[in-house]
C-alpha cells in the first residue's frame, strides 16, 4: 500500500518522458520542454522523489523544524562528519548497510560530551535503562550484539578533538561480538570543515533521527520525546521471545 501513490507517480511519469522523446523537435511548442522536464524530474528518475506519508512507520512532521534537511518520509540525505574513532571525515548515510536494522541518529545538543546533565546523555539513560524504551523492549534476550536491532549513533556539535570516548555514553559504544570488543565506530562530531548541524539545519538542541531500514527518514524528535520514541515503535515492533 505505500508504494502504491509511487507507482502511479512513475506511470504517470513515464507517459510524459515517452510522449516528449517520441515527439520531433519541430512539433514541440518550445524546443526547451524536454531539458526542463528532465532537469525538474531529475530528483524522481533518481529516486529520491519519494516521500511516503505518515503511518505506523512514518511519523508526523510536528517536529520537522529540529532537523529540516532529514524531510520525514524522504531518503536519509547523507553530509559528512568526522569519525571520532579514526578521525575520518566519512558521509554518515554511506555508513547505512542493508541488514534490516532501524538507525537512530543523536544529534547532541551544544554542551559537550563531559556534561553529565546534557540531553543527550539524559536521552541515553533513558534508552538504555526504562521500561518503555524501544531498546530494552525490542533487543534480543539471547547472545546478539547490543545493536542488532537498532544501530545507534550520536553526533556531537564540537569538534572531534574536543570529543573524548571515555565520556560518551555506553549506548554509543556498545561491546560486540564474541570477543566483547567495544565498537567505537558510532560517535561523530565536527571539525575537518564538517558541520552537518549548519548543512541539514539540525537544532542546536539537538534531535532525534529515526531512519527505517530501507534508509527512509521515519522520525524527528526533541531529545526528551522519550514517550513519542517509544510510541512510534510500539506501533510495529514486536518484543522478542527467548529461544532454547
Amino acid at each position: 500500500a505505500e508504494r502504491a501513490e509511487t507507482a502511479r507517480d512513475l506511470i504517470e511519469f513515464d507517459k510524459v518522458w515517452s510522449t516528449l522523446m517520441a515527439t520531433r523537435a519541430d512539433e514541440m511548442p518550445d524546443p526547451t520542454e524536454l531539458e526542463r522536464f528532465y532537469v525538474q524530474g531529475a530528483e524522481f528518475s533518481n529516486g529520491f522523489k519519494t516521500e511516503y506519508a505518515p503511518s505506523m512507520i512514518v511519523a508526523g512532521a510536528e517536529h520537522q523544524d529540529l532537523a529540516t534537511g532529514f524531510p520525514i518520509g524522504k531518503r536519509f540525505k547523507s553530509a559528512e562528519v568526522v569519525r571520532r574513532s579514526d578521525g575520518n571525515p566519512v558521509h554518515l548515510g554511506h555508513l547505512h548497510e542493508a541488514d534490516g536494522r532501524w538507525r537512530i541518529y543523536v544529534f547532541a545538543d551544544a554542551q559537550p560530551a563531559t556534561a553529565a546533565d546534557s540531553a543527550v546523555t539524559q536521552w541515553a539513560n533513558w534508552f538504555v535503562n526504562a521500561e518503555n524504551s524501544p531498546y530494552v523492549r525490542y533487543s534480543s534476550t539471547d547472545s546478539a550484539d547490543a545493536d542488532a536491532v537498532f544501530d545507534v549513533k550520536v553526533v556531537y556539535q564540537q569538534p572531534y578533538t574536543e570529543v573524548e570516548p571515555g565520556d560518551v555514553p555506553a549506548i554509543f559504544k556498545p561491546v560486540k561480538g564474541p570477543f566483547a570488543l567495544v565498537d567505537l565506530n558510532k560517535i561523530f562530531a565536527g571539525g575537518l570543515g564538517t558541520d552537518i548541524f549548519a548543512q541539514r539545519g539540525v537544532s542546536a538542541d539537538g534531535a532525534v533521527v529515526v531512519v527505517r531500514p530501507d534508509m527512509y527518514v521515519a522520525a524527528v524528535l526533541p531529545l526528551n520525546a522519550h514517550d513519542e520514541l517509544a510510541g512510534f515503535f510500539d506501533g510495529h515492533l514486536l518484543e522478542p521471545r527467548a529461544t532454547h
